[in-house]
């Protein structure tokens, strides 16, 4: 009997969804609400249970808010980290695959930065302040988890880039910690420290990030919509060339010097803002 050697190719089946943005507004609709309501209750519970919170100004109170609900939706990266590492269904091809559960995914998401986007410029226009930083961040945000789900297209790419969220519930706490003077409290020390190094992993993921459009540059090319291509290129590069750097130095700053810097200059006036919107 004589062995032959076969080469065959087995393909790989590559999931993707069949559901689409009108399958999902309702979903979407559902969680800007539900955001909004944990707003009010986290603003409640605060109040109840926290005096120091009772005696923070208007404005304070209403950003301790939007920091609670924000802390709540930083833990959705350890939800993101298992949709990109753990289940793998998306690796299979990060331009083409999705999943239901990427599109539970994007769709809460997509809601919680409708409700963010919405209560900060509120917050801008009733008091006078304008933090183009966190509205640069949410506007390519919001777009990339529109733009991935209008075309199914680009989950991977989606829910990868919101693992760097994984900073915003210590830098959330640094913020609280500071408006109940306990700058100088162990819990405020190490926290900062692990805000820190989150900001210096942050930097690695953005380097994981950057070399799979490198690897994936063909089929981007093929496949992904320039608009998504150009708007994921463009955020990316914004987050990794400035937010990412200057907030790693803000935050390292503000270990050996623990005040809010939007609240005083360094000749110890007072600001206008008063508010630390990078949080």
């Amino acid at each position: 009997m004589k062995m032959v050697s076969v080469n065959a190719e087995i393909p790989i089946i590559c999931t993707q969804s069949s559901q689409s943005i009108g399958d999902n507004a309702i979903r979407v609709g559902v969680s800007s609400l539900g955001w909004l309501t944990l707003y009010f209750i986290m603003g409640w519970i605060s109040r109840t249970l926290i005096p120091g919170v009772r005696s923070l100004k208007a404005k304070e109170q209403m950003f301790w808010q939007l920091a609670m609900v924000r802390s709540v939706c930083g833990m959705c990266t350890l939800w993101a980290a298992y949709i990109i590492y753990v289940d793998g269904r998306l690796k299979c091809d990060h331009v083409l695959s999705s999943t239901d559960e990427s599109w539970t995914f994007l769709s809460i998401l997509t809601g919680f930065f409708i409700f963010e986007e919405s209560t900060l410029i509120f917050f801008d226009v009733k008091y006078g302040t304008f933090s183009k930083e966190l509205h640069l961040h949410h506007f390519f945000a919001f777009s990339g988890y529109f733009l991935a789900a209008w075309y199914n297209l680009g989950h991977y790419y989606a829910i990868k880039g919101f693992i760097l969220e994984a900073s915003t519930p210590f830098s959330c706490v640094c913020w609280c910690l500071l408006k109940l003077k306990l700058e100088h409290t162990k819990v405020w020390k190490i926290n900062q420290w692990i805000l820190i190094y989150v900001f210096h992993w942050r930097t690695v993921h953005e380097f994981c990030w950057w070399y799979d459009i490198y690897n994936d540059w063909s089929n981007i090319k093929a496949n992904l919509p320039l608009i998504y291509t150009v708007m994921m290129i463009t955020g990316l590069a914004l987050v990794s060339l400035w937010l990412t750097p200057y907030w790693t130095y803000k935050k390292t700053v503000q270990f050996f010097n623990p005040v809010d810097w939007n609240v005083e200059h360094a000749d110890g006036k007072k600001k206008k803002d008063g508010i630390d919107k990078t949080s």
